[in-house]
């Protein structure tokens, strides 16, 4: 694990970056995600609805106040037919579709498969722990991340839920000080038992070693057989983002201090996770078509849209560009992944 003098990056990337966090208060991006989950709640065709019917429930004003920028924030305000007239928000709110089932799907396979534990390693707003509490029954769940996070969130789900349900243990880790190995064992978190981990929309933030020290540590503290959902960029991601800073999607991370900052080489995934300790067994490209095929079709065969959530407005030229290295770049660009401890 990370010497304790460089804990702070490594788990949960609200901890010390950007002017949208402090004390008592989440990033803006964990409020963001939360905010794209609950609109896609809202979609009338439950083939093509977000499955996150809490993530609403957990936004209060103060949270929402924080995101009056985005264009998400205003969308949750009107009808839902008119906020996917922006393509901002209908892109973004796809992608969390994708990214939601995906991990759900996987989350509910893991069970069957004899999973006793979940860890959620910076989880924000995630629901998941209530959402599945009838499977979770007898299980463990752990949510690690910092403490003001926590302290919101608790408060978010015994108004909108009424108790936290026992199966859930809330592990806060001090970033200056604590490292996770540390953080699970002094939470109960048991090594020998299979386990399934998630770690959805934290690793771009963070640095390659600091990506790399955590998947290890989930590599070399959990049973065989057990796995890890996670999302991650690809460096031509990053790439085109320094090329293309004004793309919507992320001059609002950047201008809030929370910038993409990492990127898994490109075509070397597989070897990148198996350096980590790590095998690959399944990666899904946010912006393949097998991706819109499996969570973007209809009930009637027709697509819900794209995740592409729109182009820097008013340059023709450097909408061209963009365009042309999104096609002859060979990459993934951004996907989520199913790892698993050999």
């Amino acid at each position: 694990m990370t010497p304790k003098s460089r804990q702070p990056e490594h788990l949960s990337h609200q901890a010390s970056r950007g002017s949208g966090f402090g004390p008592g208060q989440p990033s803006r991006t964990s409020i963001v995600v939360a905010a794209l989950r609950a609109y896609g709640a809202r979609e009338p065709d439950p083939s093509v609805r977000n499955p996150d019917w809490l993530a609403e429930r957990l936004l209060g004003p103060a949270q929402l106040q924080l995101i009056t920028e985005h264009p998400i924030g205003g969308a949750l305000q009107e009808d839902y037919e008119k906020g996917r007239q922006n393509r901002e928000v209908a892109g973004m709110s796809n992608l969390l579709l994708i990214r939601t089932r995906f991990i759900d799907d996987h989350l509910q396979a893991a069970l069957e498969n004899g999973a006793t534990q979940v860890v959620v390693l910076g989880a924000g707003f995630d629901t998941r722990a209530y959402r599945y509490a009838d499977r979770l029954k007898g299980k463990k769940v752990f949510e690690v991340d910092y403490q003001s996070t926590q302290q919101i969130k608790k408060q978010r789900l015994e108004e909108a839920l009424g108790s936290i349900p026992s199966h859930v243990q809330f592990a806060e880790i001090d970033f200056k000080r604590d490292t996770l190995r540390d953080v699970l064992r002094a939470a109960g978190y048991t090594p020998v038992e299979k386990t399934f981990f998630i770690w959805e929309g934290v690793s771009m933030y963070l640095s390659e070693q600091s990506v790399r020290e955590t998947l290890r540590t989930i590599a070399n503290y959990s049973a065989p057989g057990s796995s890890l959902v996670m999302d991650f960029a690809s460096q031509a991601m990053l790439e085109l983002l320094e090329k293309f800073p004004h793309i919507p999607q992320h001059k609002y991370t950047t201008a809030w201090g929370e910038p993409w900052t990492f990127g898994v080489p490109d075509r070397r995934e597989r070897k990148f996770f198996l350096e980590c300790g790590l095998q690959l067994r399944e990666t899904l490209s946010f912006f393949r078509r097998d991706a819109a095929k499996r969570y973007l079709t209809r009930a009637d065969g027709t697509m819900i849209g794209s995740v592409r959530g729109g182009s820097p407005r008013g340059q023709y030229w450097t909408v061209i560009r963009l365009i042309w290295m999104f096609l002859t770049r060979r990459s993934d660009w951004y996907s989520v992944a199913e790892l698993v401890v050999p």
